[in-house]
């Protein structure tokens, strides 16, 4: 499973991460004025959440030993 780092200090409350996640992994806590992510195992590791946050509030961090990153995909190269 993926992760999701988020800045509190550099987190204003705009919600553009809570409405670029089409997967709706993200849910706003109205009381603390930023995300939560209680779907995160539905998370599609797409990203979007931390490239629409002007604020760069958010990190992901993929998990690359999920299925989404086969390793047959990967090339090595030898020098």
């Amino acid at each position: 499973m993926n992760t999701i780092i988020v800045n509190k200090t550099l987190c204003i409350g705009c919600k553009s991460c809570y409405y670029s996640c089409f997967v709706d992994v993200i849910r706003w806590d109205t009381k603390r004025n930023m995300p939560v992510f209680p779907y995160l195992k539905e998370c599609a590791q797409c990203c979007h959440c931390e490239v629409f946050c002007k604020q760069r509030a958010l990190k992901v961090i993929p998990d690359y030993d999920d299925w989404r990153y086969p390793r047959d995909c990967i090339t090595t190269h030898i020098v």
